[in-house]
């Protein structure tokens, strides 16, 4: 019986990043259907057999680590965070990885966290990077607008920092406390070099933000609304962002990207950078002073990724 093709899904993610990496394997499968797998409920699946294309950000919830032995595993664009790594990588993890070697890593840090357990892999890049203009955009539309998304966002203390839950204990509330006042003077003083910046280009500019709130629309809404980003990033003439999920889906349409990497310095944040020079420019807000928005031009070095990526995917659904 020949297996169904499967992807992940985000049933409970506000991150409009997480979407968009489906969108992008599911336009690599070319499948009118395919069933979608909650990415922190893997263990639990006890569907048909099915092949699923194992991209993303790993994960949320590592104690439902390793997969359900009902999927069958494609490892690539795989990125393995510090914050799950030790509960992934027990004896049972570390043997199910090397069951399904060599992982496709979507970063120099999961490749060198993986390779020193002993498990064969080789550096991917991301799927997203493999998303084509066309199926957002007319070919023909001129570029126009500078989008500027989630910009510098990690400077300030996300909501849930101040809530007393069961990962976030009160010397934690008190450091986050604590560093609140200097980490919004750092968030003032990086906006206004980027508002700076802005200023003196000739675009127009159009906010958005990579998040949304999972609580207000439906997950079918928020793949539309990770649509619709996608859309934004087709049409326009650059990108400013801090996020990797719209910085890399900017590079596969050849829009000109600028990475403000200002609060990204903790290795939970630092790890999922590395490597990712090769596909944009990274830079601080105070940097943007050096630079000319007409300076700006799309690199081309994610095609040998792409091309990788697709004869994978191909030979892993051959059979």
């Amino acid at each position: 019986m020949n297996k169904k093709a499967a992807i992940l899904a985000y049933p409970n993610s506000n991150n409009l990043g997480d979407y968009i990496q489906s969108i992008a394997a599911k336009q690599l499968l070319r499948e009118q259907e395919v069933v979608e797998l909650d990415r922190d409920n893997l263990d639990s699946y006890s569907g048909d057999p099915v092949k699923l294309v194992m991209n993303g950000w790993f994960m949320e919830a590592p104690n439902h680590w390793p997969p359900s032995e009902q999927i069958q595993p494609l490892f690539i664009s795989f990125h393995l965070n510090p914050t799950a790594q030790n509960e992934m990588l027990t004896e049972k993890g570390i043997a199910y990885l090397k069951r399904h070697q060599p992982i496709g890593c979507r970063d120099l840090h999961t490749q060198a966290v993986l390779e020193s357990k002993g498990i064969q892999t080789f550096f991917s890049g991301c799927l997203t990077l493999s998303l084509k203009r066309t199926a957002f955009v007319s070919p023909k539309k001129r570029r126009k607008g500078i989008v500027v998304i989630s910009p510098l966002e990690r400077l300030l203390p996300e909501p849930q920092t101040f809530r007393l839950n069961t990962t976030n204990g009160l010397f934690n509330i008190l450091i986050q406390t604590l560093k609140f006042p200097i980490r919004y003077i750092q968030y003032k003083r990086a906006m206004s070099h980027l508002k700076a910046f802005l200023v003196l280009q000739k675009e127009e500019v159009i906010w958005c933000s990579q998040l949304i709130d999972r609580k207000r629309f439906s997950e079918k809404e928020r793949i539309i609304a990770a649509t619709k980003q996608l859309e934004k990033l087709a049409n326009a003439s650059l990108v400013i962002t801090s996020r990797i999920h719209s910085a890399l889906p900017a590079v596969a349409f050849e829009t000109p990207v600028l990475f403000l990497s200002d609060g990204l310095e903790h290795p939970n944040q630092k790890s999922r950078l590395e490597g990712m020079n090769s596909f944009f420019p990274i830079l601080t807000s105070k940097e943007l002073e050096t630079w000319n928005a007409q300076q700006v031009v799309a690199k081309k070095g994610h095609l040998p990724y792409v091309k990788k990526a697709q004869e994978e995917v191909k030979a892993f659904f051959k059979d």
